[in-house]
């Protein structure tokens, strides 16, 4: 799994079946959770049984399978990972926030990470 998002994961339109890799995120009340680019939130479907291996801080690949107008339900279709890819990937999210210090912060560490990885 690369630390890029997927072109779904950044257009605004999804469909059922689309696949891309999420950062698992905690949400209210120790849910988990993620974020698409344009701020829906993506649940996890609980009745999968990688659900259980899911943790924040991981990415996993996943599939649509629910959409809604405010959010969207994924199901997990390979074991989460973490490590590295899934630092650079929160990272990643966090230089694509409109709040500008965070995003420079969250630049910033991506471009030591880069230079350590050469």
């Amino acid at each position: 799994m690369g630390i890029k998002l997927s072109d779904q994961e950044e257009k605004t339109e999804v469909s059922i079946g689309d696949q891309f890799t999420v950062l698992v995120l905690k949400g209210k009340a120790d849910s988990l959770i993620s974020r698409m680019k344009d701020g829906r939130v993506i649940l996890f479907n609980r009745e999968n049984p990688i659900f259980n291996d899911l943790e924040p801080g991981m990415i996993v690949g996943s599939r649509v399978s629910f959409i809604a107008q405010n959010y969207i339900i994924v199901d997990p279709i390979e074991p989460p990972e973490s490590g590295i890819e899934a630092i650079k990937l929160g990272l990643q999210m966090v230089s694509e926030t409109e709040n500008w210090e965070n995003a420079i912060i969250g630049r910033a560490l991506l471009h030591i990470i880069e230079k350590l990885e050469d």
